[in-house]
């Protein structure tokens, strides 16, 4: 029997990069943009106005109706075992390049879990140990937009935003969909090593907003047997 936890995340992160799914509003201001000048210049503005604003409205119910639907999209794209926790999907590719990510358990600080209306969201905090992953400047990610804009689906086969991680520190943000914090602790209980914790948090900001703090230091010890003076902080 396989011992694993599989699990359904939420969203276009699992195949898409990040910032793809802000290309449809953009392709859907240039289609509008180019229905209201055809709708002035055709026929010397002849063309009635309601037939223009008719196609509008068609074309922003179709394009809201596929943001919802690649918002919602559900894939088996989280497993962990024994190993160490495996991010992406698997691919009969010879060369998967960044579309897949192997976290093993020696590289794992620490599991967090916060409670959402689809489930939950996870973030896997790296440790020291763990190889340190670039990730792109702003600059690159407006040039990597840009790019989409105008190659939508050769670009949108890049690296999901699943497998790039955030910085300061180093983690990964999963939307695991029909399961609760509890439930994922419990399957993760006999997977994981002691020494990786798993905390569930209750604020729903909790893993926005919460920053790790550094680990007290304890002051020198003096020599006379005293604790030495504590370093001046400056301002």
């Amino acid at each position: 029997m396989d011992d694993s936890f599989i699990g359904v995340v939420r969203g276009p992160s699992s195949r898409l990069p990040r910032g793809y799914l802000w290309v449809l509003p953009a392709w859907f201001l240039i289609l509008a943009c180019a229905v209201v000048l055809g709708a002035l210049l055709i026929g010397g503005g002849s063309l009635p106005l309601w037939l223009a604003g008719t196609e509008l409205a068609a074309m922003a119910l179709g394009f809201a109706t596929l943001i919802s639907v690649m918002a919602t999209v559900r894939h088996a794209t989280f497993r962990a075992d024994a190993s160490g926790i495996l991010l992406g999907s698997r691919t009969n590719r010879k060369r998967p390049g960044r579309r897949i990510v192997v976290l093993p358990w020696h590289d794992v600080e620490r599991i967090r879990m916060v409670d959402r209306h689809y489930g939950l969201l996870m973030e896997i905090t790296l440790g020291p140990s763990a190889p340190i992953v670039h990730r792109m400047s702003w600059a690159s990610q407006a040039l990597r937009w840009i790019g989409m804009l105008f190659i939508p689906i050769g670009l949108g086969r890049g690296r999901p935003a699943l497998t790039e991680p955030l910085p300061d520190p180093p983690r990964y943000l999963v939307r695991l969909c029909d399961v609760t914090p509890h439930e994922v602790r419990l399957a993760l209980a006999p997977l994981k090593p002691p020494n990786v914790p798993v905390n569930l948090l209750t604020r729903r900001n909790g893993l926005k907003f919460a920053v790790p703090l550094p680990p007290p230091v304890a002051p020198p010890a003096a020599p006379g047997g005293g604790m030495a003076a504590s370093p001046a902080v400056r301002g």
